[in-house]
């Protein structure tokens, strides 16, 4: 039996990585499952389903782990239900650090915010509390299964536990990426029972935070933000549609 089962949604044909080499000469034995399944999520949970170990290894299919990280992670889930890591952007120079989720600092911590292209959970947990919620196919199923995991386990940040993985490759990837993030935050709010118009009025009244203090990288933070909002609109005048005015399943867009 393997000792991480390493899971890995993907929409390439081409399923090498270029790290499998790494994972061979560790001292872990572990195996690689790759899912194209129609979402993230559905990719997730078929590749949990799949899986022989008891430690499952999230990973994306631009991640590329560092230095020892598969000695690294095991070891963290041998102390911790879930951990997660360091992600350094590789994408493009003018929009690197535009997530400030990315990298939470040099000592390790319990944590909520995790990004799936590097996270690792105990399957009990998973037995616990459900797998990934496939209503969201991109961009927050991994925070909504967090949510959970959270509610009743402890998440530990490993400032050493390393993946490189570009935030954005170019701007247009970044609007793209803004704009179905704000579009698809919607039904997250209503799985959380949360008011849509109040999250929305919330979201676009705070300003973005942002990790360098640059005018460049404050004025596309903000177009950013502008994009995501525009995005919220849309995916609410969807879900409006879709529900009908008398709470009816209506006609979806």
């Amino acid at each position: 039996m393997p000792e991480l089962s390493i899971i890995i949604p993907t929409l390439d044909a081409d399923t090498t990585f270029g790290w499998e080499s790494d994972l061979r000469a560790s001292a872990v034995d572990g195996e690689v499952i790759v899912r194209d399944d129609d979402s993230a999520s559905a990719a997730r949970n078929a590749g949990i389903r799949e899986a022989a170990a008891d430690k499952l290894v999230f990973l994306d299919d631009d991640s590329v782990p560092r230095g020892n990280y598969f000695e690294r992670v095991s070891s963290l889930l041998e102390d911790h239900p879930a951990v997660t890591g360091r992600i350094r952007d590789t994408g493009a120079p003018a929009l690197r650090s535009l997530s400030s989720q990315y990298d939470q600092g040099t000592e390790g911590h319990v944590t909520e915010t995790v990004v799936g292209c590097n996270m690792a959970v105990r399957r009990a947990v998973i037995d616990d509390i459900g797998g990934f919620d496939e209503r969201l196919p991109y961009g927050h199923e991994e925070t909504e299964l967090v949510d959970r995991l959270t509610a009743s386990y402890d998440v530990w940040y490993s400032p050493d536990l390393v993946v490189d993985h570009p935030f954005a490759e170019s701007l247009d990837a970044y609007i793209e990426k803004q704009y179905r993030h704000g579009r698809e935050a919607i039904p997250y709010y209503e799985i959380r029972g949360e008011s849509v118009p109040r999250r929305m009025a919330q979201f676009a009244l705070v300003p973005s935070h942002y990790t360098r203090p640059t005018l460049t990288g404050t004025a596309l933070r903000s177009v950013g933000q502008f994009v995501a909002i525009c995005g919220m609109v849309r995916g609410y005048a969807s879900h409006l549609l879709a529900v009908g005015p008398d709470g009816d399943a209506g006609e979806s867009v």
